[in-house]
């Protein structure tokens, strides 16, 4: 050990302290295994693992997890305590389910991370008026989830209408986010807890959504958008445009219209004599 602190200078401070953290707390990356020193036991008796399911080596079941008919969960990931992966779904290799988060209708690439509790593939909203009032429209589409997503606790993202609910490649997901079916988000997106994103939205790649930002169904949201927390979006957003407010507006704009409404309603004024 040396006698004093070794100083280490690098021009990126957080980047190297994020790349040495990795090395040093591999298993920090996301919700690992709780009895992974038991590894998989040739009939899972703690888990139920249908027969019809497939399990590449490594894979780790834990404890009160279900694993449905002709799924599938590839080398090295690891399936939490009491996580439900359902008929069909397919798991892909070095994954990370999270206790009680529940799979359904999906497709999970390589290197994916869901924390616990998040609901993949439930019913989308659909309903419609009928005669004795409101009906439901059936769900039919799936949840396509591209390679090394990170999905944070307690989000649910539906599976599509009759299309598929697509969450592009890199792209990192916060808890308690809410993203409804048909949605289709782009490649290294980070969106942030609370948000709420409706039906049929597409969002392009490299997008920033702040806390609580909600955006109206059938919009398009370009490539590189930065929308500010708590905006309410209702219109289409071009590439590379920064957005706030709500109703959400340009940057630029929303802030001039603060800033006249600060000075409309200000009551810094001298007293009367």
């Amino acid at each position: 050990m040396p006698a004093e602190p070794v100083k280490i200078v690098v021009q990126a401070p957080h980047h190297a302290f994020a790349k040495i953290g990795r090395h040093l707390f591999p298993d920090a990356l996301g919700p690992g295994p709780v009895n992974v020193s038991a590894g998989l036991s040739p009939d899972f008796p703690a888990a139920r693992v249908s027969v019809l399911a497939q399990i590449e080596d490594g894979a780790v079941v834990e404890p009160g997890a279900v694993i449905g008919d002709y799924a599938a969960v590839g080398r090295n990931s690891v399936i939490g305590a009491n996580a439900v992966v359902g008929d069909h779904c397919q798991i892909g290799r070095e994954c990370r389910i999270g206790p009680s988060a529940t799979i359904q209708y999906s497709l999970i690439g390589n290197g994916v991370c869901i924390f616990g509790g998040a609901q993949i593939g439930q019913d989308g909203f659909g309903f419609m008026p009928g005669p004795s009032g409101l009906e439901k429209v059936p769900q039919l589409g799936r949840v396509i989830i591209q390679d090394r997503v990170e999905i944070g606790a307690n989000t649910t993202i539906d599976r599509g209408a009759l299309d598929d609910t697509v969450i592009g490649e890199g792209t990192k997901i916060d808890n308690l986010v809410q993203i409804a079916h048909n949605v289709r988000i782009g490649r290294h997106c980070v969106i942030a807890a609370h948000t709420g994103i409706s039906g049929s939205v597409t969002v392009g790649d490299g997008c920033m959504f702040g806390g609580r930002v909600g955006i109206a169904d059938h919009l398009t949201i370009g490539n590189r958008v930065q929308i500010g927390g708590s905006s309410g979006v209702m219109h289409n957003i071009p590439d590379g445009e920064r957005w706030l407010g709500t109703p959400a507006l340009p940057a630029k704009l929303a802030l001039r219209q603060v800033t006249a409404l600060r000075k409309l309603v200000s009551t810094d004024k001298k007293p009367k004599k």
